[in-house]
């Protein structure tokens, strides 16, 4: 197990082999001022965890590092804490995407969620040149297993949990996390 705290960030929780790793864009302010992933209060993470069967009994996010007894880790795209995306640049994207292949390739997850369609766009596609101006592609995105593989792993696009995020239902993100944890137990 590995969990290091990334400067001005959240710590990682990362081991080798993962069943899933699930990145986020970046830790908000409540999460860094706790030091904590998921934190603020209107974010969803911790409950769909347990309403979609990923998780076994109910957590919070000062249990975030126990995620790792289930064989699941924790990861940013960009460890920069803000109030919210607009603050991030292109440059952040592209160091993050690049930290996140690294982590693949170190620890071979089985599975990646990528937490949002934002964290989607800075990762898909895999041609860096499609980028736009600031870091993200524009194409649609489309929440669920994706056809393309980063680095050999499997790429499951979850909306993102937070409260702010009014484009989907608490029902529809639970059925999608339900979808990621029956993907997750079926072989590769």
């Amino acid at each position: 197990m590995v969990m290091t705290r990334l400067r001005g960030g959240l710590p990682d929780y990362l081991a080798l082999g993962l069943s899933i790793l699930f990145v986020g864009i970046n830790p908000g302010l409540r999460s860094s001022d706790v030091g904590h992933h998921y934190a603020g209060p209107s974010n969803r993470f911790w409950k769909l965890l347990f309403d979609s069967g990923l998780i076994s009994s109910p957590m919070t996010y000062r249990d975030d590092g126990r995620l790792l007894e289930y064989g699941y880790g924790l990861t940013n795209l960009v460890a920069r804490p803000t109030a919210g995306l607009h603050n991030l640049s292109k440059q952040d994207f592209l160091q993050g995407r690049h930290a996140l292949v690294e982590k693949l390739i170190r620890y071979q997850p089985s599975l990646v969620a990528l937490l949002g369609i934002s964290v989607a766009r800075s990762v898909l596609p895999l041609d860096s040149s499609k980028f736009s101006r600031k870091g993200l592609v524009s194409h649609p995105i489309q929440p669920g297993l994706q056809t393309e593989l980063l680095e050999g792993t499997r790429i499951f696009v979850l909306p993102n949990p937070s409260g702010r995020n009014a484009h989907y239902s608490y029902q529809t993100m639970k059925e999608l996390f339900g979808e990621l944890h029956a993907v997750a137990v079926q072989p590769s």
